[in-house]
């Protein structure tokens, strides 16, 4: 394809793809579900949370916790003192992690657009039945946003991110999004692994049993 016609067909690909974000978003506010989040550190599981969830007047997801959180045990003295510190900078650190993704999911329509606009969208082929389109420089430079698009159903199947907290060959974050469809055809995010790699953590969300809301 011509660079032109390369360009036309970027547009009407990230067009179809907005316009599913759109929809989807709409229907998903008539659902609730129940969400689990675990945090793993160096490989072990150190939190599990079961909230759930729905949509608020207001747009905003509004969650409830099911699960009790863990008691945790104070250490007394220097040692629980240097504990609560290391405790508090990863804190703070994973809080602002989860502040840079949300600036990435959902997609912004408007992002989306200028950088089609900036020239920084490919569009390449993902086997047989399925595109994947990718924005570059999204939030930050050298960043990406990468969607995996079913042709057919023209849904998407994954979204994947990779950014950075301060310094791109240090503070890298990647962040992997599977979807599914509910039997009425409304795409949904089943599962969203964080992966903070400075940090050797590893945050996964997933939902389930969506349940229609009564009118």
């Amino acid at each position: 394809a011509g660079a032109q016609e390369l360009s036309q067909m970027i547009q009407q690909k990230v067009t179809a793809l907005k316009e599913s974000v759109a929809r989807n978003q709409a229907a998903l506010r008539h659902y609730s579900w129940i969400q689990k989040t675990q945090l793993s550190l160096k490989g072990e599981v150190k939190s599990t949370k079961i909230e759930s969830c729905r949509y608020g007047p207001d747009g905003k997801v509004q969650k409830t916790q099911l699960s009790e959180p863990a008691e945790q045990k104070k250490k007394r003295g220097l040692r629980g003192k240097i504990i609560e510190k290391k405790t508090d900078e990863m804190k703070d650190y994973m809080e602002r992690a989860i502040s840079l993704i949300e600036r990435y999911v959902p997609p912004s329509p408007d992002k989306l657009k200028a950088v089609v606009a900036a020239g920084n969208t490919s569009l390449s082929q993902a086997g047989p039945d399925a595109i994947q389109l990718q924005f570059k420089n999204y939030v930050k430079s050298g960043d990406a946003v990468t969607f995996t698009v079913d042709k057919a159903a023209k849904t998407i199947r994954q979204l994947s991110v990779n950014t950075y907290l301060d310094e791109q060959d240090k503070d890298a974050i990647s962040l992997t999004v599977n979807f599914q469809t509910l039997p009425d055809g409304t795409n949904y995010a089943a599962d969203k692994i964080l992966d903070v790699a400075a940090k050797q953590i590893v945050v996964k969300i997933s939902g389930s049993n969506y349940q229609k809301l009564a009118k």
